[in-house]
């Protein structure tokens, strides 16, 4: 169905492991959850464009006696570029899974940062949810461009890539990397996706917000 805007974004790291989702210095808040929607060091913090790509994978034909007679089918890896106006300068380094070094920069580190995320839209008259959630992936920032000021100040927004793979938790999401939800559908819970997103999360008393 046709969706308008963006509402906000759910990122948190996951061990490669267990699937599980890590917490306090080893993820990106004490709950483990970052939602892009703004704080004290961010506050204009939050998604401009979404871009998800191969959602589906069109599927092979194969012929015999002159006619095509059946299809091999391909599992679906989508790919989602986050355009953000802002973002926490620590929690980006996370999710790209890069390490601090002597100086407190930050570089590559030896593995890939695992990543979850649900991004949420909503309806045409914007009186339900829907929700884009991937269990596993890593994130890259591919390009930086840098412009200089005039009279008109330049900014320059982060764009980073995920690029799903298979759930850690073969159980999870039936095995896919993605899953779409929404508050259409009679029994749905936030609190249940965010559980089957991010397993081991665990709801803080005040809600889930950036850092």
């Amino acid at each position: 169905m046709a969706t308008q805007g963006i509402v906000t974004s759910y990122f948190g790291l996951i061990d490669d492991a267990t699937g599980q989702l890590l917490k306090g210095t080893d993820g990106l808040s004490d709950t483990g959850i970052y939602e892009a929607d703004g704080h004290q060091d961010a506050t204009a913090e939050g998604a401009t464009q979404i871009a998800i790509s191969n959602l589906g994978t069109a599927p092979t034909l194969q012929y015999s006696n002159n006619k095509a007679k059946r299809t091999t089918n391909s599992r679906s890896y989508p790919t989602a570029e986050f355009t953000m106006l802002d973002l926490g300068f620590e929690a980006k380094q996370k999710l790209l899974g890069k390490v601090q070094t002597a100086s407190k920069g930050y570089v590559d580190g030896e593995k890939d940062a695992h990543v979850a995320v649900i991004a949420v839209t909503q309806t045409l008259d914007k009186q339900h949810y829907i929700y884009y959630a991937f269990a596993n992936g890593t994130m890259i920032e591919g390009n930086k461009t840098l412009g200089t000021n005039t009279n008109a100040e330049t900014d320059s927004n982060d764009v980073m890539t995920l690029t799903t793979q298979s759930p850690v938790v073969d159980t999870q999401f039936n095995g896919e990397p993605y899953q779409v939800a929404s508050d259409l559908i009679d029994g749905f819970t936030l609190d249940a996706l965010m559980t089957e997103t991010f397993p081991g999360y665990t709801k803080a008393a005040s809600g889930t917000t950036g850092q």
